[in-house]
């Protein structure tokens, strides 16, 4: 179900209007230790539709803005705006690629694989200059580390990408994930920060879900056998 809202919101997203992300320049790789198992701490993450809700209303500024410009017979020199139903696509594309509330990394000297809850792994070679390019069923996949930080930039097809930037915080015990959507159709991408905290995947505990619908739901858990 998720495949097919995805390719849905693709299709929606699909137009001319705006410029996708500039060409990224690496600097010298600097690779830190991110093995472990990470799970998602809400409290610290960026609340989705917080996010969609500021945008929208940055939208209504402008749009006001542009109407008393044209009320004085004045020419409003800004970008061309997004619509509400556009930005909304993006926001929800933003929500499936970010939904992965589990992550473990499995680190080596020369490879990096990210594994992500009921989602594709991330997986780069690292032992050469970055980037490492890939072509994969979904577009073409550039990685590897920029500085301290791991990057994994993918181009879908018709103007599409999603970049991921991954770092470790100085005391270890947090991963802060960065996605960036880029639509041709929408001025600027949807920008989505996840904090992981390390835990024990034998612990039980709670378990929390975010969606643009129902905002932060928690479970609990059984332990495991």
């Amino acid at each position: 179900m998720k495949n097919y809202l995805f390719f849905a919101l693709v299709g929606l997203l699909i137009g001319c209007q705006a410029d996708g992300p500039k060409p990224a320049r690496y600097a010298p790789a600097d690779p830190i230790d991110m093995t472990g198992s990470w799970e998602v701490d809400y409290a610290r993450s960026d609340n989705i539709q917080r996010r969609f809700n500021t945008i929208i209303r940055q939208l209504q500024q402008e749009a006001e803005r542009r109407a008393r410009a044209a009320e004085r017979g004045q020419t409003y020199s800004g970008t061309p705006m997004s619509s509400g139903r556009e930005l909304l696509a993006l926001a929800e594309m933003a929500e499936i690629i970010t939904a992965p509330e589990l992550l473990e990394v499995i680190q080596t000297d020369n490879t990096v694989r990210v594994k992500r809850e009921n989602s594709f792994a991330l997986i780069c070679v690292t032992d050469r200059p970055p980037p490492t390019v890939t072509q994969t069923p979904f577009g073409e996949e550039r990685c590897g580390w920029d500085g301290h930080q791991l990057f994994f930039d993918i181009t879908l097809p018709d103007g599409l990408s999603i970049r991921h930037r991954m770092t470790r915080s100085a005391l270890a015990d947090s991963l802060v994930l960065q996605t960036a959507v880029y639509s041709p159709s929408v001025r600027e991408p949807f920008i989505v920060n996840r904090v992981y905290s390390r835990f024990d995947p034998a612990k039980a505990g709670y378990r929390c879900t975010q969606t643009l619908s129902k905002g932060t739901v928690c479970t609990t858990e059984k332990p495991a056998a």
